[in-house]
């Protein structure tokens, strides 16, 4: 059995300790000479706070602001990752075959990776633990879970760095 790696969904939280993992899967793309696709997920805004937002500044108005405030985000959230992946390539002792591609959408993470790994068919998605303890995990859950249990395709979770 070959391994066939073609396509690598990685996604980013723009934690400055989750750059590594984009370094990780620029090595497996030089490897494979695979193309890596960076995905981050911006959380919508919780329903129960847009009606009251809404209430009071009126719905049309709410909506002209959020498309307004959500592009613009998206727009600064793609040039933080064209940003940070230029450092991480630089930092490369072998040169990236394919110029990562950078996707930015809103919604719930787990959903909208496990989409997004749909449409463009990767064959590995890559994410980064963070390591928040018992606690946490236990009363909110884990995106990597999540996507662990919902997916048929490879998942590497690589470890906080030391």
């Amino acid at each position: 059995m070959s391994i066939k790696l073609e396509k690598i969904l990685v996604a980013e939280d723009l934690s400055k300790a989750y750059s590594h993992v984009v370094r990780y899967a620029f090595e497996l793309a030089c490897k494979f000479h695979a193309q890596v696709y960076v995905l981050h997920v911006m959380p919508t805004v919780d329903p129960s706070v847009l009606n009251m937002v809404a209430l009071t500044m009126g719905a049309d108005k709410l909506a002209k602001f959020n498309a307004l405030n959500e592009a613009e985000l998206a727009e600064k959230t793609r040039e933080q990752l064209h940003s940070m992946i230029a450092k991480e390539a630089e930092l490369m002792s072998e040169e990236v075959l394919h110029p990562p591609k950078v996707e930015v959408h809103h919604g719930d993470a787990a959903p909208m990776i496990l989409s997004v790994a749909d449409r463009l068919d990767v064959d590995m998605i890559i994410l980064g633990s963070h390591s928040k303890g018992r606690l946490h995990y236990a009363f909110l859950g884990s995106v990597s879970e999540k996507i662990l249990r919902k997916t048929h395709r490879t998942v590497v979770i690589v470890p906080p760095e030391k």
